[in-house]
Formats: C-alpha cells, sequence, structure tokens
C-alpha cells in the first residue's frame, strides 16, 4: 500500500553445519571501494571464522563496514559465500583472488584456490590456464609452476602463523618471458598429442622443457635410438654425449675381470683367448686344425670380443627407461682427432675444448666414484698448445678401431690400418704411449666430424671403442666438407 514501511525479509535454509556466528536473518551492509553489498548473516557465515563475522561481532548491525579493495574481486567473493564455485579468469584474477580471500580470513576459499585444477601464468604476453593433471608423470611434478606456488604458500604459512603485517605477502601475476609457441607445443605434447617437429623445434623445446623443469617431457624429447645387437644379446642406446645424463650412467661389472696388462696395439683389441688382432682381423693365438680336409675351415673370429674383457658403460634415460643399457655416444663435436702411431702400432682419441670438458663432465664422477675401477681422468690430461700457440687441456684417451665403421675423407675406409703401414705414411704425430714424456712419431692424424662411441674400463685402464665415425685428414678435405649458403 503506498505510504506503508516496506520491510525486507531475508530467507535462509537453516543448515546444522552453517557456523552461527553472525544472525542468519540480518542483513548486513559492507561498501567496497563505490559498490555497496547487502549480504545476509547465513551468507557471511557459509566460510567463517572471517573478517566479516568479526567485525559485526563487535559492532552494531546498521554500521556500513567500508573497505577500500577491489569491487571486481569482490563480486567473486560474494558469489563464492553464496555457494557457488568461483570462476577464475586468468593469472590477474587468480592474484587479485587470492591476495584479497587472505586479506578477507576466509579460509574455505583460500583453500579451494590452493587446491585448483590449474596453473594461471602469462608467457610472453599471453595468458594460459594450464590443467594441474597435465603433470602427474613422475619428473614432470616438481616443476617451474609447482616450485612457485609452493614456496609462495610457505610464505602465506609464515605470515599467518605470526601475522606482523595486516596485509598478506603479494603474490605478483605469474609473468615469464618465455616465447608462447614453444609453451603451447609443451602443452600439447603434455598432453599426449603427437607433433611433426623439426630439429631445430626440438631443440628449442628441450630448453623450454629444462627452464620449466619437465624432465621427463625433456627425456622424451632428445633424440635417441634403442637397438638390439644380436653379437651381445643386448640392448644398446646411441644418443649425443650432450643429451647423457650423468646420473643415469652405470658401469657393467665383469664377473670373470680381465686384467691381463695387454698392449692396445693398432687394428688389435683384446679378444677372449688374452690373444691379439691383427689388422686383418685373424687371431694370433689360432691354431692349425690339421690336415684333415673335411674338417671345415676356422671361422673368422667376430670383432666385439673386446666387450667381454672390459666393463662397458651403460645408460638409463632418466624417468623413461627401467633398466640401463649399453652406452652408444654420439660426438658432434670436430674437436676430435684419432691419432695413429706408426711405430708402436698404437691409437689414441685426443678431445680438446668443449668435447674434453664435455666427457669429462658425463663420466668423471661414475669412473671415479665407482671402487672397483677408481679411474681418474685426470691421469688422461696433458697441456698443448695450439696452432695460436695457446696452451690448452687435451684428454688422450687409448682406443680401438677394429670394429669401427669407417669414413675417411668422405670415402669408405675398409682397412686403415693399411693407411698406416703404407710407407708414404709419415705425418709427424704425438707420441701418445706416455703421457709424461710426449715426444713426435711417424703415423696419421685424423680428425673426427661425426662419431660414435663406446666406453669401457678396467684394471684402472679406460678405452674408448669407435662404433662409427666421419673423418677428414687435412685442410683439403675439411674445405670439401663446407656446403654453400
Amino acid at each position: 500500500m503506498p505510504g506503508e514501511k516496506s520491510e525486507t525479509v531475508v530467507y535462509t535454509k537453516q543448515l546444522e553445519t552453517t557456523p552461527e556466528l553472525l544472525p542468519n536473518n540480518e542483513v548486513f551492509r559492507i561498501k567496497i571501494g563505490q559498490k555497496l553489498f547487502e549480504i545476509s548473516g547465513a551468507t557471511l557465515n557459509s566460510d567463517a571464522p572471517n573478517f566479516f563475522t568479526q567485525f559485526f561481532n563487535m559492532h552494531d548491525k546498521n554500521t556500513i563496514l567500508f573497505i577500500d579493495r577491489s569491487e571486481d574481486v569482490f563480486i567473486i567473493i560474494y558469489r563464492h559465500l553464496q555457494g557457488y564455485f568461483p570462476e577464475i579468469k586468468d593469472e590477474v584474477n587468480f592474484s587479485s583472488l587470492f591476495t584479497d580471500a587472505l586479506y578477507f580470513q576466509l579460509p574455505k576459499l583460500v583453500k579451494i584456490i590452493k587446491e585448483y585444477d590449474y596453473h594461471f601464468t602469462n608467457i610472453g604476453g599471453v595468458s594460459f590456464k594450464v590443467p594441474k593433471s597435465l603433470f602427474h608423470e613422475e619428473g614432470n611434478r616438481l616443476n617451474y609452476f609447482e616450485m612457485i606456488s609452493r614456496t609462495f604458500y610457505e610464505e602465506i604459512e609464515k605470515w599467518e602463523a605470526h601475522k606482523k603485517s595486516v596485509f598478506p605477502p603479494l603474490l605478483p601475476p605469474s609473468y615469464i618471458a618465455r616465447p608462447p609457441e614453444f609453451f603451447r607445443d609443451i602443452l600439447s605434447l603434455l598432453g599426449g598429442a603427437e607433433l611433426e617437429l623439426s630439429e631445430r623445434r626440438t631443440a628449442s623445446l628441450i630448453k623450454e622443457c629444462r627452464y620449466y623443469r619437465f624432465n621427463r617431457l625433456e627425456q622424451e624429447l632428445v633424440k635417441a635410438k634403442v637397438i638390439y645387437n644380436p653379437l651381445t644379446n643386448c640392448q644398446e642406446i646411441c644418443i649425443a654425449l650432450n643429451n647423457v645424463s650423468k646420473n643415469g650412467v652405470t658401469i657393467e661389472r665383469l664377473t670373470t675381470p680381465y686384467t691381463e696388462n695387454q698392449p692396445l696395439a693398432v687394428g688389435s683389441c683384446p679378444n677372449k683367448n688374452g690373444g691379439e688382432k691383427t689388422a686383418t682381423g685373424i687371431d694370433k693365438t689360432e691354431t692349425d686344425l690339421g690336415g684333415n680336409d673335411d674338417s671345415e675351415p676356422p671361422t673368422k673370429k667376430v670383432k666385439h670380443s673386446i666387450e667381454r674383457h672390459w666393463s662397458m658403460l651403460k645408460y638409463r634415460r632418466p624417468y623413461i627407461d627401467t633398466v640401463s643399457q649399453d652406452l652408444i655416444f654420439q660426438l658432434h663435436s670436430n674437436q676430435c682427432k684419432i691419432i695413429f702411431n706408426k711405430k708402436n702400432k698404437t691409437v689414441h682419441v685426443d678431445l680438446s675444448r668443449e668435447a674434453a670438458e664435455l666427457f669429462e663432465n658425463k663420466f668423471s664422477d661414475v669412473l671415479l666414484e665407482t671402487p672397483e675401477f677408481n679411474v681418474d681422468l685426470s691421469e688422461y690430461k696433458v697441456k698443448l698448445r695450439d696452432s695460436q700457440m695457446q696452451v690448452e687441456s687435451h684428454l688422450i684417451i687409448p682406443a680401438c678401431v677394429s670394429i669401427c665403421d669407417l669414413m675417411v675423407n668422405g670415402a669408405k675406409c675398409s682397412n686403415i690400418f693399411s693407411l698406416v703401414n703404407d710407407s708414404k705414411c709419415k705425418e709427424r704425430v704425438l707420441d701418445c704411449t706416455n703421457l709424461k714424456v710426449l715426444n713426435c712419431v711417424h703415423g696419421l692424424k685424423l680428425h673426427l666430424s661425426k662419431s660414435m662411441w663406446k666406453l669401457g674400463t678396467n684394471d684402472g685402464r679406460i678405452i674408448l671403442v669407435a662404433v662409427k665415425a666421419e673423418t677428414f685428414s687435412g685442410t683439403k678435405e675439411y674445405c670439401k666438407m663446407i656446403d654453400f649458403l
């Protein structure tokens, strides 16, 4: 009726679980910024005790509570108090909502935000809503986002325990100055998608995975090949040395150690009889089978027997492999040389600069810290002058090339030892038989452009076994390898 006073009646369903810190049917007025909210006691009690219930328990219900905070953020909080699930749009919204949930002391809302199913971040100016479910696999869980969140929540716990400040710790919106297009690919891969990626794109994604600490995905992107070797009845893994994780490197222990002090001659690797193979691959210790014409001729010894006398390094990719496999590592650097000593019939590999540093970084710990072997790579180090007369450190390691698929100057080389033993082979090379007293002798030096190796150790010694190699011998041959732009 006109002229009659109207009365606002608030109806709320009574629930035994609602803490009645304020009268459910009373309306309380709260002004946030420039907007006035009229909220029932039941609504304020839905996430109590909180800032509002404490205030209105101490003040008259007709008092208007003014708080200088964001009204847009409070609308989300108001809907939460009404029982709606908070919808968070982006990293700015997440940061503001979490800060105000702490400020207003809303325990349920803080818990909801902490356990939210998404991470909110901005990568290179693009907002991302990242499902936490993508990180369920071991190796991807403790990533950049989880660590940042964990660190901040620890600060929150300290603030709640001491309350030295009225305002909670600042949570700035997450911004990462990285390429957003790479992050999109990472999310797709984490979600199980298969992408056609170039080598350059893959290399970039590996770098991004390392930044975000997606360790399992990084290993999945690393180019590696697992093959079965029917001669050793073992699985082998081929991988670039720079992609090897040194924590995954182990040494296979021999059941019957081979300790005979045997020289590593050109073209000769230790065989199962303790003998030596010549350049033709025939065992020197083979015996004549007699004059029986009906007997079968002796078969040629298979040139993989070196692995029976050396403990070969194995590798297990973190988060990917369950067992270790024989390691074949690839060197892309041309800072590697094979030195053939014509006089002493020895072969050595000379690693310098980044190649030497990489080799030492990956293998020094496992070689030195394995008690049965205890190999110190510093014993294989020498100081040499380069072409600019600068002194640099080199690693010079005994090698075997008998089983190697070798290319020299772009041509297949089935018998490198014939080149070494040729009378025309009078190149002066480093005599590596005694690293404490370095001299020069006649021999052959080949520069490596690409190569694959196995590494073995026994009785305090190590050996590099060449599996596949592309080499060049001089400046003219090097120039042939350079492509036009």
